[in-house]
């Protein structure tokens, strides 16, 4: 309620509704700094207090949780430190993977909460077969105390209105390539700026949107890299939904995910993909998207090219659209979060 909505906040936000339309007996608790108060008025939050961040989480939400009883259920990566009738959610294991991704302060903070609230909580979530085993390899607990629960698609409506009529018509009447997410080192923007540098396609614009965050390392590209690339934030679903349905291809070059929510996104919009072949993809996408090496620039160029060259019929894009939806729901997701509370 408090962070910029990205993957996990999303899966936060999605899972919370449909367990509060079916009757779940849930209080939704939040600091106030509420920034999402439409969300907040839906799940009927209630604001507690004092504190703010993860102080108001290890101070106010545990003594709270201690006070009223019953079960205790995050799904935001981390959780009161000292409550074992909790489910945690935890969406991968960046921050110990990879500590050089993040800030020094954020990497110290998790690196110390999430295994320990891991091992104490009667239950972990997380969000795929590729994040379980790394919980399992990583942080030394049994599988059976681990339920892979899927992210789903936002139902989102397709827009059909002029685009001169939207604040963002004419950059949505440019032929473009998109990549959605948070300015973290993980989802290697670098890489593919580069590899939109060496196309040499004046016609043709890279449109990068998502927040930047204080906790994660900056990541400098030269100024020489960014012709014909547009940085956007603050973009609404109901833009982002133009953006998808627009571009010629999504993009998405991460070295590293839990899952990868955009890319659900873009196939729900009948975009074609193209994205990074790591396990984490080849197990949710299959053959529905086309791959790249994300270390290799030339490789992502050429990924690129390829599928520009070679683009999808409208038939075979509605094909992939049906698989994804049918495997991917948050319906189903939030009745296997349920099933958990017995």
């Amino acid at each position: 309620m408090t962070q910029s909505v990205t993957g996990v906040q999303r899966f936060a936000i999605e899972v919370s509704k449909r367990l509060k339309r079916m009757g779940v007996p849930l209080i939704f608790v939040s600091p106030e700094d509420i920034k999402n108060p439409g969300v907040a008025k839906e799940l009927e939050v209630k604001i507690i207090g004092p504190f703010r961040g993860h102080l108001w989480e290890q101070v106010t939400l545990q003594l709270y949780t201690k006070l009223k009883g019953g079960t205790l259920v995050s799904f935001c990566n981390t959780a009161p430190l000292f409550i074992k009738d909790q489910i945690v959610t935890v969406h991968d294991l960046s921050f110990l993977r990879h500590p050089d991704w993040f800030s020094k302060r954020f990497s110290i903070v998790y690196s110390f909460l999430v295994p320990r609230i891991i091992k104490r909580a009667k239950r972990v979530l997380t969000v795929s077969e590729f994040s379980k085993k790394e919980i399992v390899d990583l942080i030394k607990v049994e599988e059976s105390k681990i339920e892979v629960v899927y992210n789903g698609i936002t139902g989102f409506t397709i827009q059909d209105e002029p685009l001169d009529s939207t604040e963002y018509g004419h950059l949505l009447k440019e032929a473009y390539i998109l990549t959605v997410s948070s300015h973290h080192p993980r989802k290697n923007f670098k890489n593919l700026i580069k590899a939109f540098s060496l196309m040499e396609n004046p016609s043709l614009k890279l449109y990068v949107i998502g927040d930047f965050n204080k906790n994660y390392s900056n990541v400098d590209i030269p100024n020489t890299w960014l012709k014909n690339v547009v940085f956007l934030e603050n973009i609404g679903d109901q833009d982002l939904v133009r953006f998808y349905q627009n571009a010629k291809l999504f993009v998405y070059p991460s070295f590293y995910e839990g899952f990868g929510i955009p890319i659900i996104e873009a196939i729900s919009m009948e975009t074609m993909c193209a994205v990074s072949d790591i396990p984490v993809f080849t197990e949710l996408f299959e053959n529905s998207v086309h791959y790249f090496d994300p270390t290799s620039k030339e490789s992502i160029a050429n990924s690129i090219q390829y599928a520009l060259s070679n683009p999808k019929s409208i038939s075979e894009l509605q094909e992939v659209r049906e698989t994804i939806l049918k495997k991917f729901s948050w319906d189903k997701s939030a009745k296997k979060v349920m099933e958990q509370f017995n």
